[in-house]
Formats: structure tokens, sequence, C-alpha cells
């Protein structure tokens, strides 16, 4: 009875070390392919979606640059200032 339960652990701790040695000479992942994100960001005065600084459309009122990610919602936007007045 001894004898087999010596080779059970034996056999558990071979088991181990090759599970360990497996590991330690499998090939790593190449890291993901993570896209830049754009560095300025702005928000869309009309809807509130940021996007790139550099497709915004722009409208200066009152010396302040206010940013659209479309004309329509530029349009849109002094539509409904002009309701407001």
């Amino acid at each position: 009875m001894l004898f087999i339960l010596r080779l059970l652990i034996i056999a558990f701790l071979f088991y181990l070390i090759i599970w360990v040695a497996k590991g330690l000479f499998r090939p790593t992942k190449p890291p993901l392919d993570i896209p830049k994100l754009p560095q300025d960001m702005v928000q869309d005065a009309l809807t509130g979606v940021f996007f790139d600084k550099s497709q915004a459309f722009t409208l200066t009122t009152k010396g302040q640059t206010i940013y659209f990610c479309s004309q329509e919602n530029r349009d849109a936007w002094l539509a409904q200032r002009r309701t407001l007045q």
C-alpha cells in the first residue's frame, strides 16, 4: 500500500514538473495591435459625441469656437438658437 502511495506522489510530481516546463518554453502571444486614439478630441455641441478635432465643423460665436461632427448638426444647433431668441 505504501508503495502505491509513493508511486502516485512521484507520478504527480513528475506531471507538475512537465507542466511547469511546458509553460516556460511556450511561445508568448504577440501584443494586440491597439489603434491610437486621436490626441485632440472635442465634443459636439448638439449631440455630446466626442470626435477628432481635425474632422470638426466649427462655428465661432462671441469669441468662442463651437465644434460639431457634421454640418447638419451645426445647422440644427443654429436653428435651435434662432427659435430660442
